[in-house]
């Protein structure tokens, strides 16, 4: 019984849950630490939803509706989001699979973003304080997240910019 329980662990953990690198080029540093980048995401950003505003904070979560690796941050992002303040920080998901961009806007999205589940917040100068997955491996919790002491360092007034791309785990391709 205990060689089943393995045997489907080890199916499940190589087979079915997707094991790649965030961003398959590896490409140092990432497209995103270009400003102008990351302005042009911004503006994409607010023209797709037209109620973030300028001066708060933007927590993106970018996310593919059929990539398996969803359900390890689902839980984490439910509850971020209902602790976010909403006076300091605006919380958005974006499912590149089901919202409806424009060809030039999911191919520019897709250039940026090479993986989900993955996260960008901007400061409420639209600078990107952290980009990259939520977490590398299991469940994601305030425990293991990166974002954790990202908004602790910000919390505590730190200027911050970590580009997070050079990370393995179960993250589902946007090219």
């Amino acid at each position: 019984m205990v060689w089943l329980l393995l045997l489907g662990l080890a199916y499940w953990y190589f087979l079915i849950k997707p094991q790649q690198w965030f961003d398959a080029t590896q490409q140092q540093p990432p497209l995103l630490a270009d400003s102008a980048r990351q302005q042009a995401l911004r503006e994409q950003l607010r023209q797709h939803f037209p109620q973030l505003q300028d001066g708060r904070a933007w927590f993106v979560r970018f996310k593919q509706s059929g990539c398996q690796c969803e359900r390890f941050v689902e839980l984490y992002h439910q509850s971020f989001s209902a602790r976010a303040d909403p006076a300091r920080m605006q919380v958005i998901s974006v499912d590149l699979a089901q919202d409806t961009f424009t060809p030039e806007q999911l191919s520019f999205i897709t250039e940026v973003i090479p993986a989900t589940p993955s996260v960008a917040l901007f400061n409420p100068q639209g600078a990107v304080n952290y980009f990259g997955p939520y977490h590398q491996e299991g469940i994601c919790n305030a425990e293991n997240s990166y974002l954790e002491p990202v908004l602790q360092a910000l919390a505590q007034g730190q200027d911050l910019s970590i580009l997070n791309t050079l990370v393995f785990g179960c993250f589902c391709s946007t090219r």
